[in-house]
């Protein structure tokens, strides 16, 4: 419980920090067509079409692989799905989500105006256009791959071990967020692409509170155990 607040305090902090930052008016949005421009750097639209699909693509994939991960955790979902299957469509969305992801970052190898090589596309924070906000984006898939890798090793781990590993995933998601919601403006201002980003979020965030929140029933049952115990 005090994780899942220290975490939601975090994100508060880092997306004030993200919108009461100082930011140059008129200047270009970095790594954009027109900072390519104004630099006489090249730029390729059909890169940057690829990319933008494949980060679309990657961010339904992920709020869906996260529902979906609490679907099955849920009781009440399994008396009425077939957990088998459910399982089967978490895991194959999970991979998905990891396949276009991966294709979105490793497109910008092939844009100059963004300087990413090989190190700036695997370490974190280490350099390029948008050092920072890249950074998360970059820190959220590979958690997010050590979560999915981590599904190999159940057995050597022991289900609690394995289990603290996966709730990573919830992590790994917010890094991804924070990465979307600062590289660009787009999702700061009122249209579709933000709103689809702020319902999937929303989702994502009423799911993790139903997660790491006690259920009335699992309440009702401590205070009779802590009563019972009381009066013996």
């Amino acid at each position: 419980m005090r994780c899942a607040v220290l975490l939601v305090l975090v994100l508060l902090l880092l997306l004030a920090c993200a919108l009461l930052g100082p930011q140059a008016a008129a200047a270009p949005i970095p790594g954009s067509p027109l900072d390519a421009y104004d630099r006489r750097v090249p730029y390729d639209p059909g890169v940057h079409r690829i990319a933008r699909l494949a980060a679309l693509l990657a961010y339904a994939l992920m709020v869906a692989t996260v529902l979906l991960g609490v679907v099955l955790r849920l009781r009440y979902f399994q008396r009425v799905v077939n957990r088998a299957t459910v399982h089967g469509a978490h895991t194959t969305l999970a991979l998905s989500a990891l396949i276009f992801g991966a294709v979105h970052g490793s497109s910008f190898l092939y844009q100059p105006i963004w300087r990413i090589g090989a190190r700036e596309l695997v370490v974190p924070f280490v350099g390029g256009e948008q050092r920072i906000p890249v950074g998360f984006g970059i820190l959220g898939l590979e958690l997010a791959v050590v979560v999915a890798c981590a599904l190999w090793l159940q057995r050597r781990l022991g289900y609690h071990r394995w289990l603290r590993v996966h709730q990573c995933a919830y992590a790994a998601f917010a890094l991804i967020w924070l990465h979307i919601f600062t590289v660009h403006p787009e999702p700061r201002h009122l249209n579709a692409v933000a709103i689809g980003v702020a319902g999937g979020a929303g989702l994502c965030l009423l799911a993790f509170l139903i997660r790491v929140l006690p259920s009335p029933t699992r309440l009702r049952r401590r205070a009779f155990t802590h009563l019972s115990e009381t009066v013996r």
